[in-house]
């Protein structure tokens, strides 16, 4: 007995360490050939390094805008994490992340594995949840705290079924914490968990569901109304109050959807931007979610309210690319889906792992499609596509990117193109370029296709103008990297 059950320890190692190997080969492959850039992940990494040395970040790489990063998006994670960047560089959030993702598995397995007693559908579940394209996606694209924080669900979740209060309420906190708008999605869960306590006649869950959703309501509207405008430059706004199509601020998008619920709900599916070439994003959303066991939420319609506030401010939002499947904007789908469909596979009670079986099917196989293609915006490939060469190439020697970077001074002040921002964040000043500020120093990467926030012919004036100036010397080059130096 205890020979089979090491045995099935064994086998469920593997299956983490498999994953765990393939997310690294998506996110750590990305940060070496830099495709990883400014936005995020330069940003966190800048936090990480001013946390490390005992001081505010001033967040370099989005100034002017901010002075603060917290002013931004109101996130814990970075301070707790700094120590590590001691050992771990440039790739600590990077590291936090994919062990996070995997964490989140064990607590998928863990939840499925009390609620139906079956070890091989929590198995199922679990590669269901690693190969959902949530993941995929957010790995492709950076760190970003909602990443980590969406992996702590399961285990709020699994501990709250148990009346654990303390350690769920710790996982609680742990959501709370990453960002203001993790904050609201943890409101909509405890309003999810006030649904299902209330249907199997829980007073204890009840109460606790209630208390949950009113102290994650209390922060969201503490950290909105009060501490970022208290962190935030003199005259700047919450950046991300980005749903002009209903309010200007939350209070009038939530007072609008109560007034004009008609067009609330037409905003759910039409293409708002008044471009016709972003139509079809929020239908291939959708159709993602259905695929990955989306109907199982109209059968278990608590996890349904769980993801109201993900689905609102992905498409009630401004910017087009939000509405879609790329990046890290989908990610909190990924354990309600997979928990919603067990519970109702769980229910079924007959022929479980079949049904459990094709949809695990018919998700991964939707998810290598949507890695091949997608019409969400923005989609970058080789960025995702670990199976093909040119995610793991460059067309340029990525090691000698890397000696000539190495050149630029600790101490000197860089205005970086954003895939360059990631690896030289770990100083006082660095700028996302064309902001310049006070730099001495400039680090671009021309054979970088995208010149975000330049075009090419910008880009290339830039470079002539600098050159022509007399200010500026190069201090190496090569067809890749450009390193200029200021000469007074």
């Amino acid at each position: 007995m205890s020979k089979l059950s090491l045995g099935k320890n064994r086998s469920l190692l593997y299956i983490f360490l498999i994953f765990g190997i393939l997310y690294s080969c998506i996110s750590f492959v990305n940060h070496y050939n830099f495709r990883t850039y400014g936005w995020d992940l330069g940003i966190n990494n800048n936090a990480i390094f001013d946390y490390a040395h005992f001081r505010w970040n001033n967040c370099m790489i989005m100034q002017p805008s901010f002075t603060n990063v917290l002013s931004d998006h109101f996130s814990l994670y970075p301070i707790l994490v700094s120590p590590f960047y001691w050992i771990f560089g440039t790739w600590t959030m990077l590291i936090f992340q994919i062990l996070a993702i995997l964490f989140g598995g064990l607590g998928i397995y863990k939840y499925v594995r009390r609620l139906t007693e079956n070890e091989t559908l929590s198995r199922i579940a679990l590669l269901h949840f690693f190969t959902i394209w949530g993941v995929f996606s957010a790995l492709s694209f950076d760190y970003h705290d909602n990443v980590v924080a969406t992996m702590f669900a399961p285990w709020f979740l699994y501990y709250f079924e148990q009346q654990k209060w303390k350690w769920s309420l710790l996982f609680f906190a742990l959501i709370v914490i990453a960002k203001e708008n993790m904050a609201l999605w943890a409101a909509f869960i405890g309003l999810g968990l006030v649904w299902k306590s209330a249907f199997e006649k829980n007073r204890k869950k009840l109460l606790m569901s209630f208390l949950f959703a009113f102290l994650a309501i209390t922060y969201f509207i503490l950290v909105i109304k009060v501490i970022i405008p208290s962190l935030a430059t003199p005259g700047r706004d919450y950046l991300h109050n980005s749903f002009n199509s209903l309010g200007s601020n939350f209070g009038e998008v939530l007072l609008n959807i109560i007034k004009h619920p008609l067009k609330a709900l037409e905003l759910l599916f039409v293409n708002h931007s008044g471009d016709p070439g972003f139509d079809g994003i929020k239908a291939e959303t959708y159709f993602a979610i259905l695929l990955a066991g989306g109907l199982a939420l109209f059968i278990a319609p608590e996890y349904l309210i769980m993801i109201i506030p993900i689905v609102a401010q992905k498409v009630f939002n401004d910017i087009p690319m939000r509405w879609g499947i790329s990046a890290h904007y989908s990610i909190e789908f990924a354990p309600i889906l997979v928990i919603a469909l067990y519970t109702v596979i769980y229910k079924i009670k007959k022929w479980q792992i079949p049904i459990a079986t094709i949809s695990l099917a018919i998700s991964l196989i939707s998810c290598m499609s949507f890695l091949d293609h997608r019409t969400s915006e923005y989609y970058n490939r080789e960025n995702s596509q670990f199976y093909k060469k040119s995610h793991w190439v460059r067309d340029f020697d990525v090691a000698e990117a890397h000696r000539i970077l190495s050149k630029i001074p600790a101490e000197a002040r860089v205005s970086a193109q954003s895939p360059l921002c990631p690896h030289l964040a770990f100083r006082e000043k660095i700028y996302h370029y064309p902001f310049l500020g006070d730099a001495n120093y400039i680090a671009l990467i021309p054979a970088e296709s995208n010149k975000y926030p330049l075009n090419n012919e910008s880009y290339k004036k830039a470079i002539d103008d600098f050159l022509a100036s007399g200010e500026w010397g190069i201090v190496d080059k090569n067809d890749a990297i450009l390193i200029l130096k200021k000469l007074n």
